[in-house]
């Protein structure tokens, strides 16, 4: 009988003790996004130079002759984009958690936020694949099947914008919907992810203009939705770790998770 008094207390005193590790590693899962911006974007914009990239109108020829030209550099900055992608997992893994504390164990929007960041990181990680491909044998390849591989890659990376939207209106929900006293992230965040993911609904237009702010180098294909991108990354961030920490007083003030 004092066997099963005593079980509440014992567990208790486990989750205190596991308590900051558990918070270290949701921390690191926060800070591995700035891995994803700085290996994604020095391989993208940096040595890979498309900032903005090589225009939707150029012909099968003048892609060849870019990728000719930056053979080497293309080839690196590709490889950093790829592995620089799949730390977008673990930021959108903390973020679903804080969620989770938000919404309950019933509430779906930490899995939706979650989802849609993992399917973002295969999004930034597939399209280095193939323009990396373009790169590696231009003497070899004909000009319209690097063509094909750098327009394949752009098709694949901006009309699965849906992916990013499902997470930024998920996680604007979910801080709309935080009753705390003081809630966990203000309010003008949400915003910021609500504006993000409008900013995406331009890409469906992509396919359908080889110039002008709808290409996949224009002023609303291309700047607007990176700018928005990692706008939202800075204003959700520092909250986010606002937010780890008054959860964890929480819970150390409850006692329990």
């Amino acid at each position: 009988m004092s066997d099963i008094k005593e079980q509440p207390t014992a567990d208790l005193a486990a989750v205190d003790r596991r308590l900051p590790a558990d918070f270290t590693i949701l921390r690191l899962g926060l800070w591995s996004v700035g891995a994803y911006c700085v290996l994604g974007l020095l391989g993208f914009a940096v040595f890979a130079g498309f900032w903005p990239p090589p225009a939707e109108h150029l012909n099968a020829d003048e892609i060849t002759q870019y990728f000719a030209d930056h053979h080497t550099i293309v080839m690196i900055g590709m490889v950093m984009m790829a592995a620089g992608a799949p730390f977008y997992m673990p930021w959108s893994a903390t973020l679903s958690s804080i969620i989770r504390r938000i919404e309950g164990p019933m509430g779906i929007l930490s899995k939706v936020e979650f989802l849609g960041g993992t399917l973002t990181a295969i999004v930034t990680m597939v399209p280095p694949i193939f323009w990396i491909t373009a790169a590696s044998r231009t003497g070899e390849r004909t000009p319209q099947d690097i063509q094909m591989l750098y327009d394949l890659g752009w098709f694949f990376f901006d009309l699965t914008f849906i992916c990013s939207v499902l997470q930024s209106v998920a996680l604007g929900i979910a801080i709309l919907l935080d009753s705390r006293a003081v809630p966990l992230f203000p309010k003008w965040v949400a915003w910021i992810c609500f504006f993000t993911a409008a900013t995406y609904c331009v890409l469906p237009l992509m396919p359908f203009f080889l110039d002008g702010p709808f290409a996949w180098h224009g002023l609303l294909s291309f700047w607007a939705v990176f700018v928005m991108f990692f706008v939202m990354i800075a204003a959700v961030t520092p909250y986010a770790f606002r937010a780890l920490r008054q959860i964890e007083t929480e819970i150390l003030a409850a006692g329990h998770i």
